[in-house]
């Protein structure tokens, strides 16, 4: 069952087309090419008008400057003043501070924590040296217990020291 395909409305369409003249295409390509041209000649005055205006507006854009009432001025110098001065009142107080903090630290004498223990061990060995001196000449003046005490002592006055300075390092390290 093959149907057959209607081409009778193409071909009367191409027999239409061959029936026209030839010029008759070009004279209607001309007309439109002409109409183009004219509508081409008027965009690009347009467009060289628009060019132009856009020129002189940013020529006119450059000259201007701005004018700045008298009125805003001393308001700006107003706020400018009024920061300058809250900046100066706070610099001034934290030199008031600054001052007061010095005052009171001119009377003490600023150590470092790991010198601080380390004088009190020192002052703790050598205040048992003392008492083991004392004992010791109380017993006997020239025996082997004073040399023990002295040796007792050092290492007192060494293990202190090596205790402050590995406090001071873990306190360090805290922080």
């Amino acid at each position: 069952m093959k149907k057959k395909f209607d081409f009778s409305a193409e071909m009367s369409e191409a027999e239409a087309i061959k029936a026209t003249p030839k010029n008759e295409y070009l004279e209607e390509e001309k007309q439109l090419l002409d109409i183009n041209a004219k509508e081409l000649v008027s965009l690009n005055d347009n467009v060289y008008k628009l060019r132009t205006e856009v020129e002189n507006l940013s020529d006119s854009i450059h000259e201007c400057k701005p004018i700045i009432s008298e009125e805003i001025q001393k308001l700006a110098v107003e706020f400018g003043a009024t920061l300058l001065y809250n900046f100066l009142s706070q610099i001034e107080s934290k030199c008031k501070e600054a001052e007061r903090r010095i005052k009171k630290a001119s009377n003490a004498i600023p150590i470092p924590d790991t010198a601080f223990y380390i004088l009190i061990t020192i002052v703790v060995a050598l205040s048992s040296f003392f008492v083991c001196m004392i004992v010791a000449n109380a017993e006997i003046l020239h025996s082997g217990l004073i040399w023990k005490a002295v040796i007792g002592c050092i290492l007192m006055v060494v293990l202190g020291i090596g205790i402050a300075v590995i406090i001071q390092k873990f306190s360090d390290r805290d922080k």
